[in-house]
């Protein structure tokens, strides 16, 4: 068992009625989420406007804790109210002229960032889906050969939405410095859970938000661009918190910030930032690395338990080639997920991958043992 869980476990209320399983969908509140809304209310209220002069420099606080997670350098790291938000402003940035204006992303892309970039086309940009065989996975080589001097950007999960297979992003990274491509990995399924590192790995700009594995709020999407590449950004999906000059209210033509305010929009979502910042701060506090060496274990342990059964696994099996879940099907098994929920034992399902389980920091071996005893009586 992770060393701080005893401690970790008592700042989540709902651990103490229910076997909490679902952090890849929704992390467990953090006790410290409810009092940040206190603090942003009583600031309101007893400032008014003037509360703002506190609530701004949040947002790059905010972010570099972020930041500290996914080894990034301060400044590098800006907040936005969601991943779509976020790559749209990222695709504004860009010019998709030929022969350059290929967009290539996997099929299996969790669908609002394929709506977001397929929209495009509008614009000139060209699609290019890469294929999976399994719909589970695709190959990184196919991606790779989908990369070509033809390509804008890439656009790649670190980990399949329908499966938490691992899609190597580093490799692809590497490919895309041949071809002068500018790829944007989308961390959203494992930032929190699965430790890497944007300057080790030499990535260009990842998204990501706070409300799965980070144990944050929804309303606190986050996007990382590696120092080198900011100012080459301009986004077009922009507001006068992205101005240099924000509070000199200058009319158009726009003056983008120079530091990673310039991703900014319009007035910013400050109480989604500040609920999701405790649970920033506990995963900072219990580590990555050490997260995910006990999510490993406990994530193996139910695959194993899952294929005692006869039941099937639809996550790989090799835990350095999935994320953070298991997924587990059978006959019946929305049905099961339906009374798992009335006993409150928190997973979720997903049509063609099953019941999704998700154990975290938090989660014990007791816990693991009282989801299949309660699979085994539903069953």
């Amino acid at each position: 068992m992770l060393a701080t869980v005893p401690v970790l476990r008592d700042r989540f209320p709902i651990l103490a009625n229910s076997t909490y399983l679902v952090s890849h969908s929704m992390g467990a509140a953090p006790h410290g989420a409810k009092a940040a809304l206190d603090r942003y209310f009583d600031e309101w209220a007893a400032d008014g406007p003037e509360a703002w002069e506190q609530w701004l420099p949040r947002i790059a606080e905010i972010a570099d804790g972020i930041g500290a997670i996914i080894g990034a350098p301060p400044g590098s790291v800006f907040l936005g109210p969601n991943v779509s938000v976020l790559q749209a402003a990222l695709a504004t940035s860009l010019r998709f002229e030929a022969p350059r204006n290929e967009v290539v992303y996997e099929a299996l892309q969790f669908p609002s960032l394929t709506y977001v970039w397929t929209e495009w086309q509008r614009f000139g940009a060209q699609p290019r889906i890469v294929p999976s065989e399994d719909g589970r996975t695709v190959p990184t080589e196919r991606i790779i050969a989908a990369i070509t001097e033809r390509t804008a950007i890439a656009v790649l999960s670190h980990a399949y939405y329908i499966s938490g297979a691992l899609c190597d992003v580093r490799a692809v990274q590497a490919h895309c410095r041949k071809t002068g491509t500018l790829l944007c990995v989308d961390a959203y399924q494992t930032t929190g859970v699965y430790p890497y590192d944007v300057t080790e790995w030499d990535l260009d700009i990842v998204t990501g938000g706070s409300h799965k594995w980070l144990c944050g709020s929804a309303g606190c999407g986050w996007i990382y661009v590696k120092p080198e590449l900011r100012e080459r950004l301009e986004p077009a999906v922009t507001g006068w918190m992205a101005h240099a000059r924000p509070f000199a209210f200058e009319p158009a033509p726009m003056v983008w910030a120079p530091s990673m305010y310039r991703w900014g929009t319009g007035t910013p979502t400050i109480p989604g930032y500040m609920a999701a910042k405790p649970g920033h701060d506990v995963i900072r506090e219990a580590g990555v690395p050490k997260i995910r060496e006990h999510n490993v274990r406990l994530t193996s342990s139910i695959a194993e338990l899952a294929l005692e059964r006869g039941l099937r696994v639809n996550t790989p099996l090799e835990p350095a080639k999935r994320a953070g879940w298991i997924a587990i099907d059978f006959p019946e098994s929305q049905k099961a997920y339906r009374g798992l929920i009335e006993r409150r034992v928190f997973v979720d399902y997903r049509p063609g991958c099953g019941i999704r389980v998700g154990p975290h920091f938090y989660t014990t071996d007791d816990e693991i043992g009282a989801l299949f005893e309660a699979l085994d009586a539903l069953r």
